[in-house]
C-alpha cells in the first residue's frame, strides 16, 4: 500500500453489561463508511470489571467473547466466539494481522458479545488499521 492514498484509521465498536449479566448476549452493528475500502490490520479492547487494572487483568484479561460475521458477504470472521484474551491480547501484546483484511465500503459488520463476568461490563473494542482512498 502507498501512502498517498491511505489513512490511519480506527472504527470503534461498544457494548455494555449491566450487573448480574453473566452469560448474556448483546449484538451491535458496524457500517463502514463509503469513502473508503478499510483494510485491517489489528484489533484492540478492553472490557472487565469496570475498567480495573489489576495484574491479573493486564496480562489475562478474560471478560467477554465476541464473534465477527460479514453481513455484507455472509462469512463469518471466525469458527467460534473467540474468548477477549485471544482475540484481543493483553495490555502489553495486541492481536496484529500478518496480512490486512480488506472491507468494501460499507461493509455490514455484525458484532456478538457475550459477558463472561457477573459485574458491569464496558467492552470497546478498535480495529486499527487504514482507510484505503477510493
Amino acid at each position: 500500500m502507498d501512502n498517498t492514498n491511505s489513512l490511519p484509521f480506527v472504527y470503534v465498536v461498544n457494548a455494555v453489561f449491566g450487573a448480574g449479566t453473566l452469560g448474556a448476549s448483546i449484538s451491535t452493528t458496524l457500517i463502514m463508511q463509503a469513502d473508503s475500502r478499510f483494510e485491517l490490520m489489528g484489533i484492540m479492547g478492553t472490557g472487565g470489571e469496570n475498567q480495573v487494572t489489576t495484574e491479573q487483568s493486564l496480562f489475562y484479561p478474560n471478560s467477554f467473547t465476541v464473534s465477527i460475521r460479514d453481513q455484507t458477504t455472509g462469512r463469518d470472521l471466525m469458527s467460534a466466539p473467540v474468548p477477549q484474551r485471544i482475540m484481543c491480547g493483553n495490555a502489553f501484546q495486541q492481536f496484529l494481522e500478518k496480512r490486512g483484511i480488506i472491507f468494501e465500503p460499507q461493509s455490514n459488520l455484525l458484532f456478538t458479545f457475550t459477558n463472561l463476568t457477573n459485574v458491569a461490563n464496558t467492552i470497546t473494542l478498535g480495529l486499527h488499521g487504514y482507510k484505503i482512498i477510493l
